[in-house]
This record gives structure tokens, C-alpha cells and sequence, in this order.
């Protein structure tokens, strides 16, 4: 940058960062940079400066010292680098056909650091051994295990995923049994640097990437590394345990927004459900990215690319929780719909806002046949003010007296010569004097010939003749375009608004095949507005 825009006043012991408008001290800085709560924070910056902090004063354990984790850290350290090295020896052949057979590159394996046991039961602890560790100190850092007076290697016979804290320590391992065998999954127990209900899986990759919009919290470390190895940033994932509440703290920090993205089978969805309400509870938006046929995130991502991905569209939680509530009913059966209704109704009164919660509402009275007031009283909620509009329910579209002021809009752009012609085609207008018109402008006519062109006259004649003349238009070519585009978006909603109503008139009274095709149909078009709002959004 040509100008500064990190300040640092040491007088005062504060910085400021122009760039990202957050300021504070050291404290604070650690806790943005190393995205630490206050208390991880100030235990980080005190090993730095080798400071005593106060014992703490609650239920009584036994100490730690600094040096004993610092020796924990390294022997982790070394640990790492012995089954990262032995994953490129023989003993390491299975494990690394098995990363291969996962679609990893030798370079990806390098990236994330992953290793393979060697063959016997005490080899870590042996190398250890030589490089001067102590046994208690291999024991208390979860990398053996004493059975009956003897010590063994914890992880045998697996693939190994270092698991990595945000300040680059090694805090402990994943391994993955090679063959058949239990648990599939093994992880370090909880020693004096490690917590696997405090930490996530790839928070030394999430330090390093800035501005992220959402964190993607997955189940498996194959998981994460696959949607990583895609292109996904800000992935992450449980360490063998169901999410905790420490845990959707951190991500608290990482980032606005958590999208869920966990197996797509019937465990999968269950977690998803339990993962949200801890997200509600805790006031932090979340989504859930619903996988197809039960896929998982490494076979989706595998089979579809990023691209794939970033096609789903993950659902809200009052989304995700109806759609779930579905699973094996038949709506077609009168007893299973008023069963579905009473659940989304449960399911909506956590909804607080009264907007969203309408756009639920509307898709339940489609799937039901239910009123909107028969589900409110269900729902428990009163209004203010008692509904005006009769049944069926109408979405109002707002419309300019004769041609629509958006086409009035368009049409004197085309006219002026202020968007190029290729913006719209004639179809984007309604049938009559406007498409005509439009069809006549794109041909290149003249818009002072349009009115005899079309032999109108009369009321007709004028109300053409102004549609040409709208003022305070932007005449920016740039502006202009993206003035034209939004007209377009907003036509495009008032027609299916008008279709909506249209179907909705006949939905109301229609019985049997045609009812199932009407219902499809609407859905279809809350579909489209959802993306066209969508599109206007982002």
C-alpha cells in the first residue's frame, strides 16, 4: 500500500488498523490475529514472556508446569514429523495407498502434514525414547498408553492427521484404522495441551485466512481436507465429539456465518439438527448444506467439484428442521399432513421474524392445505390486525397504470439509445402494446414512427408516446445497465407474483392429480422469487 494503515502507539500501548477499523491492545490484537478468546489469549502472551499467571482458585487438580507443556508440545512435534516420515518408508505403504486411493496428491499429504504408524507396537515410543523424551512426559501427552505395567503406542496399525492449533502447535492426532477394526476413528484423549471439545480441526490453515464470510464445519478430517483441497476455505471440523458450545464460540470468531456440512445419511441429518440448536442457543447464524442420496462432503465434492458445491443452496434452519419433519410422510394421506403441519408449527414458533417466517409459512399452506390462519392459530400467534385480504392468500404486485412503469423504464432507455439492445429481448415484456413497441425499438425504428406503426390513437396513443419520455433516468452507460438490469429483476417478480395468485386461485379448490400439479408448480415459483431475491441481494 502506498499509505499506512497499521498504527502502533507505544506510549500508550494501543494499535489501530485504518484497513479493518479495529483497534486495542496486545491482548486484543493476539485474540483478532490468533482468533483466541480472552482467557487463551492472555495464557499465550504469559508462556511468551515466561509470566507466572494466579493458580486458579476453583476445584483443586493437579499443576502443570510451563516447561512440562512445552516438552508435551515437542515431543508432538517430533511425533508428527516420525509418522509423516514413516508414511514414505515401507511400513507406511498401506496408509499411503489409502490417502491416494482418497484422491490425494503426494503433494496435498505433504500440505496437511498427514503420516502412517510403523509396524510394532511401541515404534513412536522408541523414537521418542532416542530423542530424549521421558516416558511419563510420551504418556501424559496422549502418544502411549501403560496396560499392565507395560507401555504401547497409542495410535497402531492407522493413518495419521495431526491436529494443529492456530499458533502452529501440535496439540495431538486423528488416526484412521487401516483394515477392519475399532474405533474407526481414534483421537488423543484430553492431556495438559489439548482439549477436543475447545479446539477444531484446521485452525492453522483458518489463522491465515482473512475476511472469511462463512466457517463450513464438517464431521471427518477427510472431510475437510477434501472441500480444502477443492478450493472451499474456512473448513473445519469436530474432533470426534458431537459440537460443543465451545466450540461454535470459536467459530463465533471466525467468522458471521457457520454452514453445516455434515453426511447427508440419517446420522448425518440428526447431528445437523443437534448442531443447530446449539448455534440457536448461542445467537450465531447457521445454515445446513443438505447433501444428495446420503452423500458425504468427500464423496460430493469428488464427484461435483467446487462448482457442484457452490450450486447448493444450503437451507436455513426453520428449512432444514421442516424438510427433516417430512422424512418418511406421506403427504398425500390426510392424518400424515395435519401430523406434518403440527410439527412445522412447533418448528416456526421459533421464528422472531415476522418476514421470514411468512415465506414458511406460504410453503406450508401449499404442502398442507392448510390456511395461513388455521396454522397461525396453531402456532399460537395472534395478529394486530385481522386479515383483509379474503382466502386464498394473494401476493400483492404493484403495478403503474397502463404499461408498467419498469417496461416505461425500459422502453425510453431503448429509445435514448442508453442501454445497448442486446440487454432485453422483447419477450421480457408483457404481451401487448409494450412488447410490440419493444419488438419495434430492438429492430432499430425510429420511436418517433412507433405510434403510426401501430395505428394507435387516442388513450392508447399517449399512453405509448409517454413510455418513451420517462425522465431522470441515469444516462451513464454504466449506471445505466445496471439501472435496466434491476427493472428487468423487478418485471420478472411481478410475473410471477401474477402466476402465483393466478395458481393459488385454482390450488384452493382443486382436488387430487391436478392439486399435486399445481402444487409443484408453485413451489417451482418460490423457487425462482428465492433466487431472484437472492441474485438482488447478493
Amino acid at each position: 500500500e502506498k499509505t499506512p494503515s497499521f498504527s502502533v502507539d507505544s506510549s500508550r500501548q494501543l494499535y489501530y488498523c485504518f484497513g479493518c477499523h479495529k483497534g486495542g491492545n496486545v491482548i486484543h490484537f493476539v485474540m483478532e490475529m490468533d482468533r483466541l478468546e480472552f482467557p487463551d489469549a492472555v495464557k499465550e502472551l504469559a508462556e511468551r514472556v515466561n509470566f507466572a499467571l494466579p493458580v486458579d482458585t476453583g476445584a483443586p487438580r493437579e499443576g502443570v508446569s510451563r516447561e512440562e507443556k512445552e516438552l508435551i508440545r515437542e515431543a508432538n512435534r517430533e511425533a508428527a514429523r516420525f509418522y509423516h516420515g514413516t508414511l514414505w518408508q515401507p511400513d507406511g505403504a498401506q496408509a499411503l495407498s489409502y490417502l491416494h486411493k482418497r484422491g490425494l496428491t503426494d503433494r496435498q499429504i505433504r500440505h496437511f502434514g498427514l503420516g502412517s504408524t510403523a509396524a510394532g507396537r511401541d515404534a513412536c515410543l522408541r523414537h521418542l525414547k532416542e530423542k530424549g523424551y521421558s516416558e511419563e512426559i510420551i504418556v501424559r501427552a496422549g502418544l502411549a498408553t501403560r496396560r499392565e505395567g507395560r507401555v504401547y503406542d497409542m495410535f497402531r496399525d492407522r493413518a495419521i492427521f495431526p491436529i494443529i492449533d492456530a499458533q502452529g502447535y501440535v496439540l495431538g492426532f486423528g488416526g484412521r484404522i487401516l483394515g477392519n477394526g475399532e474405533p474407526k476413528y481414534l483421537n488423543t484423549g484430553d492431556t495438559p495441551v489439548f482439549n477436543k471439545r475447545r479446539n477444531l480441526y484446521a485452525m492453522n490453515f483458518v489463522r491465515k485466512e482473512r475476511g472469511l464470510k462463512k466457517i463450513i464445519l464438517a464431521e471427518g478430517y477427510m472431510d475437510v481436507i477434501s472441500l480444502r483441497c477443492a478450493g472451499l476455505e474456512g473448513v473445519v471440523a469436530t474432533l470426534g465429539t458431537a459440537l460443543t458450545e465451545e466450540q461454535a464460540r470459536l467459530m463465533k470468531r471466525l467468522a458471521p456465518e457457520v454452514w453445516i456440512s455434515y453426511d447427508g445419511d440419517g446420522a448425518g441429518q440428526k447431528a445437523a439438527l443437534r448442531a443447530l440448536d446449539i448455534f440457536e442457543q448461542m445467537d450465531i447464524p447457521a445454515k445446513v448444506v443438505d447433501y444428495p442420496e446420503g452423500m458425504d462432503p468427500d464423496d460430493f465434492i469428488r464427484a461435483n467439484g467446487v462448482e457442484g458445491f457452490n450450486a447448493l443452496k444450503p437451507m436455513s434452519a426453520p428449512e432444514y428442521r421442516m424438510a427433516r419433519a417430512a422424512d418418511d410422510i406421506d403427504l398425500s394421506q390426510e392424518e400424515a399432513r395435519v401430523s406434518y403441519a403440527i410439527r412445522c408449527c412447533q418448528i416456526l414458533r421459533r421464528v422472531k421474524n415476522p418476514v421470514e417466517r411468512e415465506g414458511y409459512l406460504r410453503k406450508l399452506e401449499i404442502a398442507t392445505g392448510f390456511t395461513r390462519g388455521v396454522l397461525l392459530e396453531q402456532m399460537g400467534v395472534v395478529e394486530n390486525e385481522p386479515e383483509q385480504t379474503p382466502r386464498p392468500r394473494r401476493v400483492p404486485v404493484k403495478r403503474a397504470e397502463g404499461l408498467e412503469k419498469y417496461e416505461r423504464m425500459l422502453l425510453t432507455m431503448l429509445a435514448k439509445g442508453l442501454i445497448p439492445r442486446e440487454t432485453v429481448k422483447a419477450d421480457d415484456f408483457s404481451e401487448g402494446i409494450a412488447q410490440e413497441m419493444a419488438k419495434l425499438l430492438l429492430d432499430g425504428v425510429s420511436p418517433a414512427s412507433i405510434p403510426d406503426r401501430l395505428n394507435l390513437e387516442g388513450e392508447a396513443l399517449s399512453d405509448a408516446v409517454s413510455a418513451m419520455h420517462v425522465e431522470m433516468l441515469p444516462e451513464d452507460g454504466e449506471k445505466a445497465l445496471e439501472f435496466a438490469q434491476e427493472c428487468l429483476k423487478t418485471m420478472q417478480r411481478n410475473r410471477l407474483d401474477t402466476k402465483y395468485n393466478e395458481l393459488m386461485d385454482e390450488f384452493t379448490n382443486a382436488t387430487g392429480e391436478r392439486r399435486a400439479q399445481l402444487k409443484e408448480q408453485l413451489l417451482l415459483i418460490e423457487s425462482q422469487r428465492a433466487r431472484l431475491e437472492q441474485d438482488r441481494k447478493g
